[in-house]
C-alpha cells in the first residue's frame, strides 16, 4: 500500500503518495485480473505509446510514461473512478483525469494503423472466412450499432443523447472482420440517432456508393436494404428465404460477439463514462484501437460475461428502395435454392 508523508508548505500540509509500480506490485494473475491483459501486452503498449507521450509534471514529481499508460489501462479495463485509480498508483484524482485524456488521445493517433477496412486482397480473404463460418456468400463485414453509456451532458442538447432504453449514450457504429476485429468504427453520434442514419452519413457508405468495395455488408432490419448492405427478410415465406435468414443471422452474429469481447475486456464501456461527450468518444475509439492491437498480437479473449440486453432494431423498411429489395430477392434465389 502507498504510504504518505506530510510536508509543511507555508500553512498547507501537502500529502505526497509513494507511487507504486503495478508491473512489480502484482503477480501475473493479479495483474491480468486488474488490467484485463498480460503484463507482456501492457509493456508492449507502453513501448508503442512512449514516443507520443511526455512526462506529466506534478510539482516537480513527473509521472513516468509507463505509469501514465498503466493508469489509463487500469481505467479502461475497470471503468473505476479516478480517485480509486489514483489511490492504486499514488497519483491525485485530477492528475489521473489529465493522464487518461492524454493517453487516450495518443492511442487514437494510432487508429489508422490498427483499424483498417480491407483492400481487394483482404476482401477476398474475408469472403472465404465469412462463408466458412456462416455460409453467406460475398460478405466482407458485418455492421451494427452499439450504445456506450455516458453521464447526462450538461448541455442544451442533452436529451438527444437519451436512447430508446431511456439511458444517455453514444451510439457507436462498428464493422467487424471474421477475426472479431474492428474494420471500421464511428463514435460521434448521440444516443437517439438511428443506426441507419449513422451509416448513411458515414464515409464507408460513400465508399460503397462509389463502388470502391467489392463485397457485401450484413446488417439487421434497422438498416435499409441496398445492393451492398443486406438485411434479413422480415417475413420469410419460402424455403429459400428461410435458408437466407438462417445464414444471415449466423454470420451477422459475429458483430455481436465482437462487441461482447470488446466490452468484456474494457469494462469502462459497460459502466457510465463520466466525461463530456467529446472525451467519451475518444475513450471509445482508444478502446477499439487497443482491442485490435491485442487481437493482432495474440492476446487471448477473456471469458465472455453477460452481454447487455439485445437492442431490438427499429425496422427501416421505408429506406429500402425497390432496387435493393429486388436485388435481395434475386440474390436469395440464386444462392439459397437447393
Amino acid at each position: 500500500l502507498a504510504t504518505a508523508a506530510g510536508i509543511r508548505d507555508g500553512e498547507r500540509l501537502r500529502i505526497l503518495l509513494d507511487r507504486s509500480d503495478p508491473l512489480n506490485q502484482f503477480d501475473e494473475i493479479t495483474f491480468r485480473d486488474r488490467f484485463r491483459m498480460h503484463k507482456e501486452n501492457a509493456l508492449e503498449i507502453v513501448t508503442l505509446l512512449e514516443p507520443r507521450l511526455s512526462s506529466l509534471s506534478q510539482r516537480g514529481r513527473p509521472v513516468s510514461n509507463q505509469l501514465q499508460v498503466l493508469i489509463t489501462l487500469r481505467f479502461l479495463a475497470c471503468g473505476i473512478f479516478h480517485r480509486e485509480t489514483g489511490d492504486l498508483c499514488g497519483v491525485s484524482e485530477p492528475t489521473v483525469c489529465r493522464i487518461v485524456h492524454k493517453v487516450c488521445s495518443a492511442i487514437c493517433e494510432l487508429r489508422s494503423l490498427y483499424i483498417k477496412f480491407p483492400d481487394a486482397a483482404g476482401q477476398a480473404n474475408y469472403k472465404v472466412q465469412f462463408y466458412e463460418y456462416g455460409h453467406f456468400p460475398g460478405v466482407i463485414g458485418c455492421i451494427d450499432g452499439c450504445h456506450v453509456p455516458i453521464k447526462c451532458p450538461s448541455t442544451p442538447d442533452a436529451e438527444e443523447y437519451r436512447n430508446r432504453k431511456n439511458c444517455f449514450s453514444i451510439n457507436v457504429q462498428g464493422v467487424c472482420t471474421p477475426n472479431l476485429e474492428f474494420s471500421n468504427i464511428v463514435a460521434r453520434w448521440k444516443g437517439a440517432t438511428h443506426d441507419s442514419r449513422i451509416f448513411l452519413n458515414s464515409s464507408l457508405c460513400a465508399q460503397f456508393e462509389s463502388g470502391q468495395h467489392s463485397g457485401l455488408l450484413l446488417g439487421d432490419s434497422g438498416y435499409g436494404q441496398s445492393n451492398y448492405l443486406f438485411t434479413p427478410h422480415l417475413n420469410p415465406t419460402t424455403a429459400e428465404q428461410q435458408r437466407y435468414n438462417r445464414a444471415h443471422i449466423r454470420t451477422r452474429g459475429m458483430i455481436e460477439r465482437m462487441f461482447g469481447v470488446w466490452k468484456t475486456r474494457f469494462q469502462c464501456l459497460r459502466n457510465t463514462i463520466r466525461f463530456k461527450p467529446r472525451r467519451c468518444c475518444k475513450v471509445i475509439i482508444a478502446t477499439a484501437v487497443l482491442h485490435n492491437y491485442l487481437k493482432q498480437h495474440g492476446c487471448p479473449d477473456l471469458p465472455m460475461e453477460d452481454q447487455d440486453d439485445a437492442d431490438v432494431p427499429m425496422v427501416a423498411e421505408a429506406a429500402n428502395d425497390q432496387r435493393g429489395l429486388a436485388h435481395r430477392a434475386a440474390f436469395t434465389v440464386q444462392h439459397f435454392s437447393i
